[in-house]
Parts: C-alpha cells; structure tokens; sequence
C-alpha cells in the first residue's frame, strides 16, 4: 500500500533520531529521523529546521518528549503542512524550572552523558523493559555529545508553552505514553484537549513506549496512517 503523506519523527532527549529505528520501516522511502541539536539553538528554530528539510507531501509529525514540543511548535508555525500529531510522552504545558535546568547543565558540564545517564537514565523505563532495549538505549544516549546535550536542556527548558497548540488543533492529536511516575492520567487529560484528540497507554511502560513496546506502538501509527489514506 502506498500513502501520499511522510512521516516526521522527532527525537526525545538524550537521544538522536536513531531511536526510532524500529519505525523506519512504516513508510519505506518517506521517513525522516532528523537530529534536533544541529538545527539551532531553541524549540522554535528546531521546529523551523525540521519544517524546511521536509518533503512537500502531507505530514504525520510523531515527537517523544522534547521532540513532542518541537511537533507542536510546528504546528504552531506550518500547521497546514501537517496532517496529523502523535506525542510521545511529551507535554504541551510549561512551568519554568530554571533550577532543575542549571542543575542538569552542570550536571552535564562535570560528566557529560555518562554522568546524566547514571542519574536519570533507569528512570525512562517501566519494570518490564527488556535489558537489552535499556542497554541500546543507554548506548545511545553515551554517543551524545555533551555541547549537544546542553543545547537540548537550554531549548526544552527554554519552550513556549503550546497548551493553545492542542487545544485548537482540528486534525488527529494522537497521545501514546506509559502509566509509569503518573504519566497516563496526565496523558489522557492532555488528549482531552484536542477536538480529535485520543490517547493510547501501555501498561507497566515507562518514557519511550516506541522502545519499549515497539509493536504495540507501530500498529497505532499505522492505524493512524490507514485513517489518514481514507
């Protein structure tokens, strides 16, 4: 089956566009992973960078996390290029945290990834993930660069709040989280949102659902694509 859209997926932090690599193969030849550091220094510039790069089919925008704020954003500045948004353990709201944010940078000025990882990375995941997903996973994350990884803390610290993004969105907003650290209620409450706004959560999963549950995840992106194509 051949669909006339693109999919658009945007990475998460600490990671890179690799950790969709169990999607690639959703929309062979139509698919683009782009790596948010390099395309400047905030959310809005990122969501500029990603727009620019993209083909000129019709886009189903699929963020996790800090790429979540980077679909929005999009939206937010193109959204008639943009069929569809799926949000991945993201969160349209901001509260400034600026001591987090200082703590974090330091954190990583002192010990770059490895040090970031050892605090927060177990943290991603739910009881069941597979170790092996978890070690790919913690590999990833050390094979960013810690100049990186600072511009990732400064823009998501840094985003707008896109609540009024969701809330006027007249297409398919597709939520998709786990119930770990209250994320479920938090999820469905955020779809509820959207005027065709639906949430999807997995049970006993933790931060990046296309990870730990990657079946799971990609049968609701190609039910999403099998709604689009009507």
């Amino acid at each position: 089956m051949v669909f006339a859209v693109q999919l658009v997926f945007l990475h998460g932090f600490p990671l890179d566009g690799r950790m969709w690599r169990d999607q690639l193969g959703l929309l062979p030849g139509a698919v683009r992973c782009p790596t948010l550091y390099r395309l400047g220094n905030s959310i809005e510039a990122w969501a500029a960078g990603v727009l620019e790069c993209m083909e000129q089919l019709p886009a189903i925008v699929v963020g996790s996390s800090m790429g979540g704020s980077c679909a929005l954003e999009m939206a937010r500045q193109q959204g008639d290029r943009i069929e569809a948004i799926v949000l991945v353990g993201a969160k349209a709201g901001h509260r400034p945290e600026p001591a987090l944010r200082d703590g974090y940078i330091d954190l990583l000025r002192r010990g770059g990834a490895a040090a970031m990882w050892a605090r927060v990375g177990l943290d991603f995941f739910g009881p069941e993930a597979d170790p092996q997903v978890v070690e790919e996973t913690r590999e990833l994350a050390l094979a960013q660069s810690t100049d990186d990884l600072v511009k990732g803390m400064e823009a998501f610290h840094g985003r707008a709040d896109l609540t009024e993004v969701i809330e006027s969105w007249q297409k398919p907003l597709l939520v998709i989280d786990g119930d770990q650290f209250g994320s479920a209620e938090k999820a469905t409450a955020m779809a509820r949102l959207a005027p065709d706004g639906r949430a999807r959560i997995y049970r006993g999963c933790g931060h990046f659902p296309n990870l730990e549950r990657a079946r799971q995840f990609n049968a609701a992106l190609t039910d999403l694509l099998l709604e689009i194509d009507r």
